[in-house]
């Protein structure tokens, strides 16, 4: 299908008003309107327009990164304002860069692991592709049921995120080879040069499945979630090796494993209740405050909730704490967004067609249902719009406003 609905959440929880949250329906974008929009499964909301960009998934043909225009005065009203061509099929993840000189759309494929670049314009309108960049290897899955008996022999790129230091270094987590790939954007043309990669987690473990990385608000850390393990890989990321590898690439200065470093692999199931037959990771994010990392699990269908531990200042990388496990009600989460200043979840609960909210605690991580679901067919992402007013951060740690470029 190809329809965006949208709701309104309310009232935050503050005490002591503790009212159950509830979503009102307010419209859902009429079909006739969103052409050429087929299952759309990525949304990236610009900076600083009123415009919203969403990705297409399908493995049949290239996909398409359709803009869309709403008049933030006259509600959520969606227009089709232009469409461009992915280069690739199973187009999974957008990335918008930093408009210094020059702004760039990056699009990751997941099916053939094709990345390709777009110029954005001042309006916010997206150019056809500048650059594609084909995968380290040839990719051959024929169709599904092939891809999922052979997808750790083959590239699968799931993710695009520039470093939070520079805007200039692309990590890219590849689910079929267990690395995190690194590129160089080239700022002037958009062009990609790849730097090389680092493993997911330790050597001679895994199937692993790197899906999404994260950075943490403080710039030493990032966080890359594993969907075939059911863990968080924790890396130290070090800015000044980054500035090295990107000033030095093609002279033989800094290498990747010195720019992400290690340091941690937790699970996201919770050890003390019964396993599920089989789990998947799906999103991972810092919460708003920057105190936890949240993580869906797909088969368990929960969240997993783990506190950032600093110890050691802001010199040193933090780490995570066992995660505290809470079931969303409703079946393969594969997707959850914060809403009302971080004081709500909503998950996608995708293979039993429902958003579910949940209260989520900003001191103690606690997730909390409300009782409130919501039908929607298959969702497979929320994004929101919600000013952070209220949110309180960490000393010398600021509000992570878009650390993945997600909504």
């Amino acid at each position: 299908m190809h329809k965006l609905g949208w709701g309104q959440l309310g009232p935050t929880p503050r005490p002591p008003d503790r009212r159950p949250a509830r979503l009102t329906a307010l419209r859902a974008a009429p079909q006739a309107s969103l052409t050429g929009l087929h299952n759309p499964a990525f949304l990236r909301h610009h900076p600083s327009k009123p415009l919203i960009y969403a990705a297409t998934e399908t493995i049949t043909e290239a996909g398409t990164i359709v803009t869309l225009e709403y008049d933030p005065r006259d509600g959520p009203a969606l227009s089709k304002t232009g469409c461009q061509s992915s280069h690739g099929a199973s187009t999974c993840y957008l990335t918008l860069s930093s408009p210094a000189d020059k702004q760039w759309m990056l699009a990751v494929n997941y099916w053939d692991s094709v990345i390709s670049v777009l110029p954005a314009m001042p309006d916010g309108s997206l150019d056809p592709v500048a650059c594609v960049l084909p995968p380290p290897m040839p990719v051959r899955a024929r169709g599904l049921a092939d891809h999922l008996r052979n997808r750790q022999s083959e590239p699968h790129a799931h993710a695009v995120v520039l470093d939070p230091s520079f805007g200039r270094l692309a990590f890219v987590p590849d689910l079929g080879t267990d690395v995190v790939r690194f590129y160089l954007l080239d700022p002037s043309c958009g062009a990609l040069e790849s730097l090389g990669s680092v493993p997911c987690a330790p050597s001679g473990t895994g199937p692993h499945g790197p899906r999404y990385i994260e950075f943490d608000p403080s710039r030493a850390a990032a966080y890359v979630v594993n969907e075939l393990s059911s863990t968080v890989s924790v890396f130290k990321f070090c800015q000044a090796s980054a500035g090295a590898l990107i000033h030095g690439a093609g002279r033989g200065r800094g290498k990747p494993s010195d720019v992400l470093q290690l340091v941690q692999v937790v699970s996201t199931l919770d050890p003390s209740m019964p396993q599920p037959v089989r789990n998947t990771c799906g999103r991972i994010a810092v919460a708003p405050n920057g105190r936890f990392v949240l993580v869906s699990n797909r088969g368990d269908d929960s969240i997993a909730c783990f506190a950032i531990e600093r110890d050691g200042g802001l010199a040193c990388p933090p780490r995570l704490r066992t995660a505290v496990v809470t079931k969303t009600g409703g079946a393969t989460p594969r997707h959850f967004q914060f809403a009302g200043n971080g004081g709500f979840v909503i998950a996608a609960n995708q293979d039993s067609d429902a958003l579910s909210v949940l209260t989520f605690c900003g001191e103690t991580g606690a997730l909390r249902h409300t009782g409130k679901q919501y039908a929607c067919p298959s969702p497979n992402f929320v994004a929101t719009f919600t000013a952070r007013e209220g949110v309180r951060p960490l000393p010398g740690i600021p509000i992570p406003a878009s650390i993945s470029g997600e909504f």
